[in-house]
């Protein structure tokens, strides 16, 4: 992003790229619209994309795609199995995180089904700042309970804070700290469900380190009753 100046002073944003491919858009009627709204009962879900004019329902790959994207996609080996671009991307994750194993999958719910499944058992909690509908959905259905830990704040539309989506960190080490069966932490970065809200680094922080004071905790009981410590 930079700036560009005309007749005077006032600084301009400029985006530092140009469109290459348009899509054409169709503004339909008003009475037309609210015949479509109400249609689908009001439920956004259930409009067609032909009654729609600007699609906000989601930020999941609705983005414009790069020049080298697009080269990409033209240079991919899509082969049921031994594909190149598996390998060139197994490079790059190694190169990355270090990892010996991925699993690649379509998207994120689908990694989020995989990470429940082996996480989440009949009775876990799972404490989170505010939950997003799939990632819900995948605990419950594994048997877990959502516990919502979101600092008062975040629900309250009239005032003014840049952290809307912290987390409780009291409350998550009074959850930590009592017998429940905590198998994961989770934080959802810009909570979709109270309007997009960021939490902050310091308080990312803060979350990871109490469950390092749980794990503590436990070794510290189990070393006190006799039992084997396990890891």
């Amino acid at each position: 992003m930079a700036n560009v100046s005309f007749y005077g002073d006032q600084q301009f944003p400029l985006e530092m790229h140009k469109v290459r491919i348009i899509q054409k858009l169709h503004l339909l009627p008003i009475e037309e619209r609210l015949a479509a709204i109400e249609g689908a009962g009001f439920n956004t879900f259930l409009l067609k994309n032909k009654d729609v004019f600007l699609d906000m329902l989601t930020d999941s790959g609705v983005n414009a795609m790069s020049q080298e994207q697009q080269a990409a996609m033209l240079n991919a080996d899509d082969a049921y199995a031994g594909s190149a671009t598996y390998f060139r991307l197994e490079d790059k994750v190694t190169e990355l995180f270090g990892m010996d194993y991925f699993l690649p999958a379509h998207q994120g719910r689908a990694c989020e089904n995989i990470i429940f499944s082996t996480y989440v058992s009949p009775g876990d909690f799972v404490p989170m700042n505010y939950h997003f509908t799939t990632t819900k959905a995948h605990i419950v259905a594994n048997g877990g309970t959502v516990v919502e830990y979101l600092r008062p704040e975040g629900i309250d539309v009239k005032i003014d804070h840049p952290f809307k989506g912290n987390m409780d960190t009291d409350a998550l080490r009074e959850l930590l700290e009592s017998d429940a069966s905590v198998p994961v932490v989770r934080m959802e970065a810009g909570t979709n469900l109270i309007g997009g809200q960021p939490f902050s680094l310091e308080n990312l922080r803060e979350v990871h380190a109490l469950p390092r004071i749980r794990r503590a905790t436990c070794a510290r009981r189990l070393t006190a009753s006799g039992q084997p410590l396990l890891h």
